[in-house]
């Protein structure tokens, strides 16, 4: 049995532009949560079901010229499923759960980046979503040539890391979503990985701690 057992489910999302390095702190965060003895779920958008990893190949590659109401609705209907199938079992039997983007992501990028409408795409994250939001989002703010720089490092650029000035436009959205959000912890994805991680778990615990979900 894990040492840490909590009154409730966690759900943490973690948000960033392409290269932010936030899917290998989610990857470390994990490893260190475990080692922690919580009992802890990783997952992300899009991707995590059957259904998802279809949807993150037509997505991630758009062969098909997609629409920015279609390529949304793909999203939207990965989330949908992601819910039904992952975050909402697991919340029900209290796990800690690190997704890798969530809701915001659709905010930043296809109302920010490709102009949706905001209060749209709000309303239909919140029915893809059950009602549910992350306890706490971790953004991790790096700027864009920097980011441009690791995913050319990285191999083969995704469909949006091959245009330089919609991230421009996705990062100050995010900017702009989480400047008055008392639910988000704002990091320096400058820093090592290392010191990352380890800034974000103490982020967490205090969090979890303050809250008094330890049970």
């Amino acid at each position: 049995m894990p040492h840490q057992q909590l009154t409730q489910g966690i759900l943490i999302a973690l948000e960033g532009i392409d290269g932010s390095g936030k899917s290998t702190l989610a990857h470390n965060l994990f490893t260190l949560l475990q080692k922690k003895q919580f009992d802890v779920l990783l997952t992300r958008e899009p991707g995590a079901t059957a259904l998802g990893k279809e949807i993150r190949e037509i997505i991630q590659h758009q062969t098909i010229p997609l629409c920015g109401q279609a390529q949304y609705l793909l999203f939207a209907a990965d989330r949908a499923q992601h819910f039904a199938e992952v975050i909402i079992p697991h919340l029900q039997e209290k796990k800690l759960i690190l997704s890798d983007r969530m809701a915001d992501s659709s905010l930043a990028y296809q109302c920010y980046g490709n102009g949706l409408d905001l209060a749209m795409v709000r309303a239909i994250n919140k029915w893809t979503m059950n009602g549910i939001t992350p306890n706490i989002t971790i953004f991790v703010r790096v700027p864009v040539a920097i980011a441009l720089e690791r995913a050319k490092n990285r191999g083969a650029l995704s469909a949006y890391e091959k245009q330089e000035a919609f991230l421009h436009k996705v990062a100050d959205g995010f900017e702009e979503l989480y400047k008055n959000r008392s639910d988000v912890i704002i990091v320096d994805g400058t820093q090592t990985q290392e010191s990352l991680t380890y800034n974000v778990y103490n982020a967490i615990e205090q969090w979890i701690k303050s809250k008094n979900l330890i049970s």
